[in-house]
């Protein structure tokens, strides 16, 4: 299957790989998206978490704690654990739910939150935050985005714009 993605998503995906490597970890977990959802700063995603005052840093030290890191070897990273393919996969249904063609980081963030008992949901829930001030969080985002957008527009329609609008085209994994 063809899953598109936004240039902030296709930006999240290159994190998550940075960091899986950097911690000498051969594989790309919920974990790794994760910390790139925080890292990236454009997407809604990344507003989200930082309205949750989860950031990179903090996300990376959880990482480090549950799973470690093995720095000192060079290690290729594979691909995808099967939760993190779910990930995307849940991602790509939100997505389609909500009229988008591209996966967005809130569509990244949300198909992880329907992954419960993902070592991203371990971090989110250790940090005491609930995936309904997420999603509140989420949607607070997007209108304001969408206000500002229709101000510098001069319309006052609700559009949907595509996750930004920015977008590229990947194979799935």
């Amino acid at each position: 299957m063809v899953y598109k993605f936004t240039v902030s998503s296709e930006k999240v995906l290159q994190i998550a790989k940075e960091i899986a490597t950097r911690l000498g970890h051969n594989y790309i977990g919920t974990e790794h998206i994760l910390y790139g959802l925080a890292k990236e700063e454009n997407g809604v995603a990344s507003k989200v978490l930082k309205k949750q005052n989860i950031t990179a840093d903090i996300i990376l030290e959880k990482i480090e704690d549950l799973i470690g890191s093995n720095s000192a070897n060079k290690v290729v990273v594979l691909g995808f654990t099967p939760r993190t393919k779910r990930v995307i996969e849940n991602s790509y249904a939100e997505a389609k739910k909500v009229g988008s063609n591209y996966i967005g980081t809130e569509h990244f963030i949300v198909g992880i939150m329907k992954e419960a008992d993902s070592i991203a949901m371990r971090i989110i829930s250790s940090l005491q935050v609930k995936p309904e001030n997420i999603y509140e969080d989420i949607n607070k985002v997007i209108n304001e985005f969408d206000d500002s957008m229709n101000d510098l527009s001069g319309n006052n329609s609700n559009k949907d714009l595509g996750s930004y609008g920015l977008t590229r085209n990947f194979e799935s994994i």
